[in-house]
């Protein structure tokens, strides 16, 4: 809002004596008295500068006094913007802008909310109905959905195979776990068969302490599982899987490498005894790498594990097609589930959708209300403000007679009032 005061051609008008009267001049700087030639140097910007200075002279410049005046001129400043309707109108523009976009954005709400709660919602609904018919239907006549019958011969024989892997799993990793960590060699156990088989390995883990014996006996039962894991694994329709599968093979390598390692170890220093070689260095990893008897020992439990593993889920998926009930079953009941996953998350989506437009209409409200009262630039009323406060600071400086330490008193209490008022009426936002 521009501060100078032009009268009727345009001319800036002069200060009025306020010391002859108390009016207060208006926004647009006019007074009822005629102007002083003393007044012709406070024009324009300054006239609420002498006016202050005068007020401060007649009230002997008061704090109190000067805030009862501040609040005078900010109602005379606030009764003018109430009468220019069109600055008001122009200032309350960016608020009618954001209530019209805010209404925009409820209209768009509405529209995504519908389209889930009568489209997305409806079709999953729907789906899960038919998948709910069809395994009824399945359990009523299973033979519609089995579209290919178990080979029985086939599968018997996987059978079998598995049986005699788990037994030779068995009988190598409790032999292979007991000579790696508990039996002590003799000069026939340098043969690689004799070194990884005992068929005494449990009498002997037994008579070794029932750690001995909990640990051999436990062994094949570690690698079963990791088999068996396979199966689990494979099951898995993520994405993760492959990822999954190879830590988990990567894993029974390392404890085949362990077990093979602790063996032909102790193979090699048996033979470093019986040579009576004590130039030949200890045996170490990198030797293992190049010894065929360590890869022997490996491929001897490892391999096996891994056909153990794989022939397990043949068998299982095999096994499924006996029960075609089940597996059909089984395979609507996981469809239904990630169906229902995709209801909750549209149906959340509704929810945070109603939450927004609640928001939404909450602000259009509160802006409304906003839009009631009168707008002014903070800028223009703390200039009125400022030029006022220094008219009545100059007061104190050139014409108030008293001590120096009463004067730096009042100084300070005058500031405090002029913050105040200024923070006070500022924190109404841009409006009254």
């Amino acid at each position: 809002m521009d501060l100078n005061f032009l009268n009727a051609n345009g001319r800036p008008k002069e200060d009025t004596d306020a010391t002859a009267s108390n009016e207060i001049p208006t926004v647009d700087g006019e007074s009822s008295k005629t102007a002083s030639a003393e007044g012709s140097r406070y024009e324009g910007q300054y006239t609420y500068k002498k006016y202050g200075f005068f007020q401060s002279k007649n009230h002997g410049a008061n704090p109190i006094s000067l805030e009862i005046e501040l609040n005078k001129i900010f109602e005379t400043f606030k009764d003018k913007l109430r009468r220019d309707e069109v600055e008001q109108e122009r200032l309350k523009v960016p608020f009618r802008k954001k209530i019209d976009s805010l209404k925009i954005d409820i209209e768009s709400f509405k529209i995504k909310i519908d389209q889930i709660k009568n489209d997305t919602i409806p079709t999953f609904t729907n789906r899960i109905k038919d998948l709910k018919a069809e395994i009824g239907s399945i359990r009523r006549d299973p033979s519609l959905y089995q579209k290919e019958k178990p080979n029985k011969i086939s599968f018997g024989f996987g059978i079998l195979i598995g049986i005699l892997l788990t037994v030779y799993l068995w009988i190598f990793y409790t032999s292979a776990s007991y000579s790696a960590f508990f039996r002590e060699f003799k000069p026939d156990d340098i043969n690689v068969a004799n070194s990884i088989f005992d068929a005494t390995a449990l009498t002997k883990a037994f008579y070794a302490g029932i750690p001995a014996f909990v640990l051999v006996v436990s062994m094949p039962f570690i690698f079963l599982a990791l088999g068996y894991l396979i199966h689990k694994f494979n099951e898995q329709k993520t994405r993760w899987k492959y990822l999954s599968l190879a830590c988990l093979i990567i894993i029974t390598f390392g404890l085949d490498y362990i077990i093979a390692y602790e063996i032909v170890k102790k193979v090699y220093d048996l033979e470093t005894i019986m040579i009576i070689d004590n130039n030949r260095l200890p045996y170490s990893f990198s030797q293992a790498v190049h010894d065929i008897n360590f890869w022997l020992i490996i491929f001897a439990g490892f391999v096996t594990y891994l056909i153990w593993g794989l022939l397990f889920d043949k068998l299982m998926a095999e096994y499924e097609k006996f029960d075609v009930v089940k597996v059909q079953i089984k395979i609507r009941e996981g469809e239904i589930k990630e169906i229902e996953k995709e209801l909750k998350v549209h149906q959340g989506k509704v929810d945070e959708l109603n939450s927004k437009m609640s928001e939404a209409e909450k602000e259009i409200k509160a802006t409304e209300k906003d839009l009631e009262a009168t707008f002014f630039r903070a800028k223009d009323f703390e200039h009125i403000v400022y030029q006022f406060s220094s008219g009545w600071f100059q007061y104190v400086e050139g014409g108030l007679l008293t001590t120096e330490e009463k004067k730096n008193l009042l100084r300070s209490e005058l500031s405090n009032v002029t913050k105040n008022f200024v923070q006070v009426n500022n924190n109404q936002i841009q409006s009254v």
